[in-house]
């Protein structure tokens, strides 16, 4: 009796140790996500719809009803949702995209939240890559940060008419900044506006340009030299094909007056229209918001001139001012963070322009390259043969990102092919780090 009263004791004892040690259950609640346009319901079945946590660490991925509903079991958080869903149309190539980043999960949450998608047709004209981050110098003793360069390329088969294409960037110029008085906790000040703030300098080509199908034009933003000339790890931007953004063309531009090789025809530089009075225009090495738009010359000085339709809310001082850009002429855009300042970064495009980041390393030679658009690359008849696989020049290693589409966009054009990029308007799905600047041979 006494050996029965002994097994049960330590069978209760460890029933009761077994209890203590046990964790309580995660609370999980269901949320749903309803996809709208226009303000009405997407009712689309099969759209992919994701949830990330606001440190990025954990993804929850679903797909839409009949009704455009997703849904979720989520743990609280504060979450962002996204979508990037492509379609062919027409003989378009259409993308809907969006992302809503006030979604607050408490253990009383049981709701749906919106998610406002925005329809991008496909543009001739795309950012296919920006470098600027830099690189080290040949003794290690710090970065080297002249050699940035901006390429334009024509994604699709038709002749492409760049001449009134413009360039610039808008504020604050580094994501990160503290005194970025357009960013409040709801969101983005201009948001539902027509406009955006930018700031700098605007950038115009003079004469008429044409760019082929499937190719690109490239262009120095700071000096257009040889830069391996001075630090091997550079690139060599003297180039009579290439282009050059003429700082020389702003007198009030002292702070740095860039150099350009005789290699340069003149008829290959761009002019600049000084927005706000800095000594100098100033592309971010750090977490640049680039856009391209369309605006004819005499439209582009008559705006640039107007100072009465200026915003003033980084400032009323003239370092402060912004160029209200019509938020319509936009035709391309990426939005950069810091890879080490994450936390403390902003977006500076609404949700209507692009969604989504792109992180970046700066000071290691890498630069900000476009996905290729596997499915519609490999659609094209005559890339029969000639793509290249196994890409291998992302930098998923170094915390960096790479291409989904594992094709080699450089060495497949080399081989004759002819590449599409994708064209969602989300920044970190069309855009990926490269170990490598392509212009480095």
């Amino acid at each position: 009796m006494r050996r029965l009263v002994y097994l049960l004791s330590i069978i209760l004892i460890a029933a009761v140790s077994a209890g203590c040690n046990t964790k309580p259950a995660l609370v999980t609640v269901e949320i749903k996500v309803q996809l709208m346009s226009d303000s009405i319901p997407f009712e689309q079945a099969g759209v992919p719809v994701s949830l990330t946590d606001a440190g990025g660490a954990v993804t929850y991925d679903s797909v839409s009803d009949a009704s455009g509903i997703a849904s979720f079991k989520v743990t609280p958080g504060a979450y962002t949702a996204s979508v990037t869903y492509k379609i062919v149309a027409d003989g378009k190539r259409i993308s809907f995209n969006g992302s809503n980043s006030n979604i607050t999960v408490t253990d009383q949450t049981a709701g749906t939240f919106k998610l406002e998608l925005r329809k991008v047709e496909s543009q001739q004209l795309i950012i296919k890559e920006l470098y600027c981050g830099g690189c080290q110098k040949d003794d290690g003793s710090g970065s080297y940060i002249n050699d940035s360069y901006i390429i334009i390329y024509n994604n699709s088969e038709f002749e492409a008419d760049a001449s009134d294409l413009i360039i610039g960037n808008i504020m604050p110029y580094n994501a990160e900044s503290n005194s970025n008085k357009y960013y409040t906790s709801a969101g983005l000040l201009y948001e539902s506006e027509d406009w955006l703030p930018a700031g700098g300098a605007v950038w115009y080509f003079p004469s008429e340009i044409k760019i082929p199908a499937y190719s690109q034009i490239e262009i120095a933003v700071f000096s257009a030299i040889d830069h391996t000339a001075t630090v091997k790890a550079s690139v060599n931007l003297s180039n009579p094909s290439y282009y050059w953004m003429a700082n020389t063309s702003i007198p009030a531009f002292t702070h740095a007056k860039h150099a350009v090789s005789d290699q340069i025809p003149v008829s290959h530089y761009l002019y600049g229209l000084q927005i706000n009075q800095g000594t100098a225009w100033t592309l971010s090495t750090r977490s640049p918001a680039l856009y391209i738009a369309k605006m004819d010359q005499a439209a582009l000085k008559a705006l640039n001139a107007d100072t009465a339709a200026y915003d003033f809310t980084a400032g009323s001082n003239a370092i402060g001012w912004a160029m209200k850009l019509p938020k319509a002429s936009v035709i391309g855009a990426i939005e950069v963070y810091l890879a080490s300042s994450i936390e403390t970064s902003h977006p500076r495009f609404p949700a209507d322009i692009n969604t989504g980041y792109l992180t970046m390393t700066n000071n290691h030679g890498y630069s900000l390259y476009r996905n290729v658009d596997k499915e519609a690359t490999e659609a094209l008849p005559e890339n029969n043969g000639k793509l290249v696989y196994n890409y291998s020049l992302g930098t998923e290693d170094v915390g960096g990102s790479t291409d989904p589409s594992g094709i080699d966009a450089e060495a497949s054009i080399a081989a004759g092919a002819h590449i599409l990029f994708a064209q969602t308007n989300n920044s970190s799905k069309d855009y990926h780090q490269r170990k490598v600047a392509s212009l480095k041979k």
